[in-house]
């Protein structure tokens, strides 16, 4: 990851969080529009100074909406996921007849960043083999049968763990898909700069409810657009993070432009 990059994101959303931090100070200044007039009359604080006060006060604002509303969010986010995966089955991922992480391509690509510490590329045993092999081995003469039968779990055993181990990896760079940390400028700047439109559009709507001049359609109407699409965005995020088959080839496209270790 650029670090350099992250330092930027982080400077942006901060910087960024006047946005929301000014949407609450001209929704308050409509409540309280005496107390603001008072501020801008006082003599001894020249213009300059000021303008700094305001902004510093956005910036505090902000910063604490769209904090607020991040954990707000993530906290509805778990908890939307955990009751996902309380509905789903539970189900070893064994048992599973096909599965994303054992796709010939994605593997390849996996092994070449791994090197010698990739797993071994096997398939799992499908239960109609393994009693297949099972029946093959009732046939060998008696004192063949207990070596057979250790070799042939040994080698399910193996091919399960492999399997397993495959699947972490999977699980590894699903994540980073799904989540990626290591982004644009411009994606870096765009979410930093959403995410503060979208806190202050929650404050817009919220304050609709108790302050009667935020109640026009052009307060409302760019605040819920806003909002549907944070909803819809937090939506489609929850829903591909819990299909693994909705990273593949994504996972495939991110693998290929890795540069080959060494």
């Amino acid at each position: 990851m650029d670090l350099s990059k992250f330092q930027l994101e982080r400077v942006f959303s901060f910087i960024a969080g006047v946005l929301p931090g000014f949407v609450a100070l001209i929704i308050f200044q409509m409540g309280h529009r005496e107390f603001f007039e008072r501020f801008i009359s006082l003599e001894f604080l020249g213009y300059k100074t000021k303008i700094a006060i305001v902004l510093l006060v956005a910036f505090v604002i902000g910063n604490s909406m769209t904090t607020f509303v991040s954990a707000v969010s993530g906290a509805v986010g778990g908890g939307v996921g955990a009751a996902i995966v309380a509905r789903q089955p539970l189900r070893d991922p064994v048992s599973l007849e096909v599965a994303p992480w054992r796709d010939n391509r994605w593997r390849k690509l996996v092994r070449e960043q791994l090197g010698a510490t990739a797993p071994d590329d096997t398939q799992v045993m499908k239960p109609t083999i393994f009693d297949q092999r099972r029946r093959m081995i009732d046939e060998l003469p008696l004192d063949q049968r207990p070596g057979a039968l250790l070799q042939l779990a040994l080698e399910k055993n193996k091919a399960d763990l492999d399997d397993m181990n495959w699947e972490q990896w999977y699980d590894q760079y699903h994540a980073m898909v799904v989540l990626p940390v290591d982004q644009t400028i411009e994606a870096y700047v765009g979410n930093g700069l959403s995410f503060n439109l979208q806190a202050a559009s929650v404050y817009v709507l919220i304050s609709a409810l108790y302050v009667p001049g935020v109640r026009h359609w052009w307060w409302l109407l760019p605040s819920c657009a806003w909002c549907v699409i944070f909803v819809a965005q937090s939506y489609t995020t929850l829903q591909r993070f819990f299909n693994k088959w909705s990273t593949l080839s994504d996972q495939i496209k991110y693998l290929s432009k890795l540069p080959k270790p060494r």
